[in-house]
């Protein structure tokens, strides 16, 4: 946020110095010393210091008017008004009046997407007597409200400022801010009047040796850093100037003059000329020489240019270790000391702009995909990481996975589908819980001489002990009635249950093994679906199983870990399985495929035949992959909750665990991150408001082919029902898996949701690394604070280039490169 106080500082400047001149026109294009317009006529510009060539805190209107022909600009900074002479503002406004600054009847509809307003004094509505508000804050009129003139919170300008933003906003010339605040969309961030990342040099820039892949394109042999500046760096047929797009490139025709220009390098500047030539579009700016594939500079504006490596080295710093623009460049501009450098270094405005314009050009491509795992790997790790911006700077360019489109494809027959539990009753459900849950029910000799020896205890005691007792015998009584509904269920589940847990065995003081305890708690009993525990793959081979139940195929049942430990137990003490195991074993394929074929409502998804260029933008949505986008998401019309987020609020009503709250005040909610098992990321997209389901859900259908086999995610337990409830066809061999860091944290949930579960019984899931998103998500802590003031768009280009260079980090040790 600009500040409205004046820091002191003398502001001069005169049209004629040519040299500060260019200084200033520097710090204006690179939006280091804002010019902002407000309407048609009216401006508030910084201040600007001449003797030392920088932008200050103070604030001054301008206005620019017609009288008869002649077009009038008046400034109001201290130089202007002591001289009475044209100051370096009134020649900027009238130079690039007419390509940066259009005069329409409409443009007051822009005045909502600023923070800054004036307004006129109470007492004179004179132009000389305007004051500046600053606002920082969303269109609601809730935020930060500065006045250049009053320091109160409640000052009239500010309020008539208020009530100004609540007309434009809700398009009413009677609306009036009553101190509310409404539930209107936040108005888009504008950055001030000025190029922003256009550059002269465009042509693709070849990324930083320590992290250049065999596969990327051939840039030449690699450039030695720049000791000597060249006497003369020359226009070429490539030449161009940044005005607009398509580009205006050099005419050898046309006439050709030279400029002096600043090289700025690691350690000092170097003063050199450059060829330039008028352009014959903007008529105001020149044709330069882009100069960065032959002598490895960035030409930035034919008067900066930078050497690749100091730009490369900002890169190399906050990839490292959490840098922000400010430290960096005060540490470069003490190097430039230290080396006696005839010319300090930029400031951190120009260079910051710099370096996105920089790193827009060069060549980070076909670094997310990991050479191990290919183009879709087996094994994804999704996270949500909390990498936001301000949500004032939300732009409705951002346009994540879970955008609905109107050409989308509509599932009509999609809905709720309840009861999807292997035991249907909830009733019947809690009491098998009751029953295995706690103190196993019988005791062992030791134990009842133990009990009997503390009926002597102290009074305290015998209390606990006898609530324990009648605790133990409430347990039991439910015994008869849950053998009785079992058996109606199922034969063989009535029998299992009554040979381990009944009340023979417990007469007879049998201790029930842990494995048909397991089978109860995660499969039969548990409040997940059927299809959580047992996905179509599994049913298949467990069918596979009941016409031919040898060891062999049982085996194979890794995918259903409790059942898979059961059938072990009994091959290894009876060699084969039980006749009442083999029927639970039907009953369950037969239970799992009714549910399945509820959900199978509507046709497989394919492959949409819309031509989209949003891999191409991902600048501007938000949302980069390392895999083309596919299909649009589906829209479910019969799903009520379809598209709400879980922001701060349960992960279903079976889970313990809640979703995080980060999204719900300031920011945005943060990126959504897909890893292979190497912490190589393959994607991710920025999340306007909150991390949910949807998120994960929308970019594996919008860009997966196939899904991926097992998709791990610390909510997986909420988020498998969501994708089967929307596409059981698409999902129905996917496991959804919680990693172990996560899992301790899901109290309520079954272990068959735990990859550590499956991970016991198949020792092949053991190389995969659960935490490779833990790991890349504590690298991006790096740049967290970096990206929470950014604009939107900066942000994105800003967490891109750190995703590459940490992929290709990881993509040359894979390779062995060092």
């Amino acid at each position: 946020m600009l500040q409205a106080e004046d820091i002191g500082g003398v502001d001069t400047g005169d049209a004629s110095n040519d040299e500060g001149y260019e200084r200033f026109v520097e710090s204006a294009l690179a939006s280091e010393c804002a010019v902002y317009q407000l309407s048609d006529s009216l401006f508030v510009v910084n201040g600007w210091d001449q003797q030392l060539n920088m932008s200050t805190a103070s604030w001054y209107h301008l206005q620019m008017t017609n009288i008869g022909a002649e077009l009038i600009v008046v400034c109001l900074c201290p130089q202007a008004r002591a001289d009475n002479t044209n100051c370096f503002h009134t020649h900027f406004v009238r130079e690039y009046q007419a390509e940066m600054f259009p005069r329409s009847d409409m443009f007051a509809k822009r005045e909502i997407h600023i923070s800054h307003f004036s307004t006129p004094s109470l007492d004179n509505r004179g132009f000389k007597n305007r004051v500046v508000v600053s606002f920082e804050g969303n269109n609601s009129g809730n935020g930060r409200w500065k006045c250049n003139r009053d320091p109160a919170q409640n000052c009239p300008h500010i309020n008539a400022c208020r009530h100004a933003l609540q007309k434009y906003v809700s398009g009413n010339i009677e609306a009036r801010d009553n101190g509310k605040m409404p539930n209107i969309a936040l108005a888009p961030h504008i950055r001030p009047a000025g190029r922003g990342d256009m550059a002269v040099s465009y042509l693709t820039i070849p990324p930083p040796r320590w992290v250049s892949l065999e596969g990327d394109p051939d840039f030449g042999p690699p450039r030695t850093p720049l000791h000597e500046p060249p006497a003369l760096i020359r226009l070429t047929e490539t030449s161009t100037c940044c005005c607009s797009i398509p580009r205006c490139y050099y005419a050898s025709s046309a006439p050709i003059r030279q400029r002096p220009c600043i090289i700025y390098g690691m350690t000092r500047s170097l003063s050199s000329s450059v060829e330039i030539q008028a352009c014959q579009l903007c008529k105001h700016r020149f044709i330069g020489p882009d100069c960065g594939q032959e002598l490895g500079i960035f030409n930035f504006n034919n008067r900066i240019m930078f050497t690749h490596d100091v730009l490369d080295d900002y890169t190399n710093n906050y990839t490292t270790s959490e840098t922000p623009f400010s430290a960096w460049v005060s540490t470069t501009t003490r190097r430039y000391t230290i080396y006696e450098s005839g010319r300090p270094f930029v400031s951190e405005k120009i260079f910051r702009s710099v370096w996105f314009a920089y790193v827009k050009l060069q060549y980070f491509g076909k670094d997310m995909i990991c050479p191990t795992c290919g183009p879709c790997p087996d094994t994804t790790i999704w996270d949500g990481v909390t990498l936001a911006f301000h949500r004032k700077h939300l732009l409705p360019t951002l346009e994540p996975p879970t955008t609905l489109h109107e050409q989308a494809i509509s599932r009509d027959k999609t809905n709720y589908v309840g009861g999807q539990q292997l035991l249907p009753d909830s009733k019947l459900r809690k009491i098998v819980r009751s029953i295995i849950i706690g103190k196993g029910l019988a005791l062992s000799a030791e134990e009842s001489a133990g009990e009997e020896n503390a009926e002597g205890d102290e009074e305290g005691g015998g209390e606990i002990a006898e609530k324990a007792k009648q605790e133990m015998l409430r347990r039991a009584g439910l015994i008869p009635g849950a053998c009785e509904k079992l058996m109606e269920v199922n034969e063989g589940l009535g029998s299992i249950f009554m040979k381990h847990f009944g009340i023979g065995s417990l007469l007879d003081g049998v201790i029930p093994s842990s494995v048909y305890r397991r089978l109860l708690l995660q499969q039969i009993a548990a409040e997940e679906s059927v299809l959580q525990m047992a996905i179509q793959s599994a049913l298949d081979l467990l069918d596979v199983f009941t016409q031919n139940p040898t060891f062999t195929n049982a085996s194979a049942l890794v995918n259903i870990p409790a059942l898979h430990d059961v059938l072990s137990h009994e091959f290894h003490l009876y060699k084969k399985a039980s006749i009442s195991i083999i029927d639970v074993c039907k009953w369950i394929v037969q239970r799992g495929r009714s549910v399945l074929n509820k959900l199978l409502v509507s046709p497989a998804l394919e492959h949409d035949n819309i031509i989209r260029d949003n891999d191409a933008r991902w600048e501007t949505t938000g949302c980069c992959y390392g895999m083309p986008q596919i299909r649009l998401r589906p829209k479910y019309p019969a799903l009520k909750h379809d598209v709400r987020g879980d922001i701060g609020g349960k992960r279903g009503a079976k889970c313990s665990k809640f979703y995080s709250k980060y999204g719900e005040r300031r920011l945005t909610g943060g990126i959504m991150c897909v890893w292979c098992t190497h912490s190589v990321c393959y994607g991710f997209h920025c999340i306007p408001r909150g991390e949910g389901r949807n998120d994960v859900f929308s970019a594996i259908i919008t860009r997966w082919p196939t899904p991926p086999k097992r998709v791990i995610y610390d909510f997986a337990c909420a988020l498998g029902p969501y994708c089967m409830t929307r596409e059981p066809e698409f999902f129905a061999n996917t496991l959804f898996l919680i990693d172990d860091f996560h899992s301790k944290d899901h109290t309520k949930c079954s272990e068959a949701a735990f990859l550590k579960t499956y991970c016991s019984i198949d020792p092949r899931l053991l190389a995969i690394n659960s935490s490779a998103g833990e790991c890349g998500n504590s690298g991006i802590a790096r740049i967290r604070k970096s990206v929470s003031y950014m604009s939107q768009d900066r942000a994105v280009l800003y967490t891109k280039t750190f995703m590459s260079v940490w992929n290709r980090f990881r993509i040359r040790k894979i390779k062995g490169v060092v």
